[in-house]
């Protein structure tokens, strides 16, 4: 951890204790974590993992995704493309968790990649920067359940679906609002400064009653179906009027809606809710953010998806001969013909 993040870790701690001390009947309970992984995927295939024997290498990764939906919206095909900008010098061994059918490296790239069925392997010594690109295609089967947005045409009309919910545990009970109210600001900050959230927990005066809660992360999906122009944030189901060739850009959004909202005025209870639902909706636009994982845990993630129409894929047709007329008793006639020219030259050589 590094001294920032130990630093802004120990603020809310001390902060709590303070207040816990004025309010002896207080006991500090830890609220959800903006870090946590609320499903088993995204990342796919468990993320990534880095083996440099005790080396840390600092990686950034951006990732996108083009999903090529057939006439029903269905996935026909999955590519991501992900640049790692590779930092501290080194040697490294990057896997990515992915269910990968094929991979290229990109031109820019310092080397290409290696593939298993289940990632994509990247191996080398870094200088002091390196850059590593991979387009590797996806199995759409396997990748679709991780996908944020699904896409259904119908009759005039294409529904919008995000299938980023999940459904998650939380608590509440009584709590002083005031240390909570720091740390959601600090949390909110963080969240502007595109730092990594941290942990915090609220002083509660009630024993705590869990919960069940659901959360999505928000998306910003914009682009065109058809002639008509979408630009919209989409947390749940939408139907757009329109028909016609789907180009849409996707890309998990903040939760506006909870960070934004003052909180003046509202209960302990209130204000716990807000908080836990913000931290949740927090890790899982983090999830998103992170479709193929970074091997550097604390690295800045960020992926973007795109949607558009393609045609299904068509069986090629046997290729036709020469003589698009010739059959089979033309062929086997043309066959007999030489076989018998054959014999006649193979006679008269032996009479010769």
């Amino acid at each position: 951890m590094t001294r920032l993040a130990a630093a802004a870790v120990a603020v809310p701690a001390l902060v709590l204790s303070g207040a816990a001390s004025a309010a002896p009947n207080a006991d500090f309970v830890s609220l959800p974590s903006p870090l946590a992984q609320l499903s088993s995927s995204p990342p796919l295939a468990g993320g990534a993992s880095a083996n440099a024997e005790g080396l840390r290498h600092r990686v950034a990764a951006r990732t996108n995704v083009v999903v090529s939906l057939g006439p029903d919206g269905a996935p026909l095909r999955v590519v991501a493309t992900q640049r790692l900008d590779v930092r501290v010098k080194g040697d490294y061994f990057f896997p990515i968790g992915a269910p990968v059918s094929a991979v290229e490296a990109v031109p820019g790239s310092a080397s290409p990649p290696g593939r298993r069925s289940t990632s994509i392997l990247w191996a080398g010594f870094n200088p002091s920067r390196r850059t590593l690109v991979a387009r590797a295609a996806l199995r759409p089967g396997a990748v679709a359940p991780s996908l944020p947005l699904r896409v259904t045409p119908g009759p005039g009309v294409v529904a919008l679906e995000n299938t980023t919910g999940v459904t998650t545990s939380a608590f509440t009970a009584d709590v002083l609002v005031a240390p909570l109210a720091r740390y959601f600001a600090q949390l909110k900050r963080a969240i502007a400064l595109g730092e990594v959230p941290t942990s915090g927990g609220a002083l509660v005066t009630s024993k705590p009653v869990t919960t069940r809660i659901r959360v999505a992360a928000p998306l910003h999906v914009e682009g065109t179906i058809g002639a008509r122009r979408v630009d919209l944030v989409l947390e749940g189901r939408r139907t757009i009027a329109g028909s016609g060739p789907v180009r849409l850009t996707v890309t998990p959004a903040d939760p506006a809606r909870l960070l934004d909202r003052p909180v003046a005025g509202l209960s302990g209870r209130r204000l716990l809710d807000r908080v836990a639902r913000a931290s949740l909706t927090l890790s899982r636009v983090r999830q998103y953010r992170t479709f193929l994982g970074n091997p550097d845990p604390t690295g800045p993630s960020s992926t973007t998806y795109v949607y558009r129409t393609a045609a299904r894929p068509v069986a090629a047709a046997p290729a036709a001969g020469e003589s698009s007329g010739r059959g089979w008793p033309l062929t086997l006639a043309i066959v007999l013909a030489l076989l018998g020219a054959l014999a006649l030259s193979a006679f008269a050589w032996s009479r010769a």
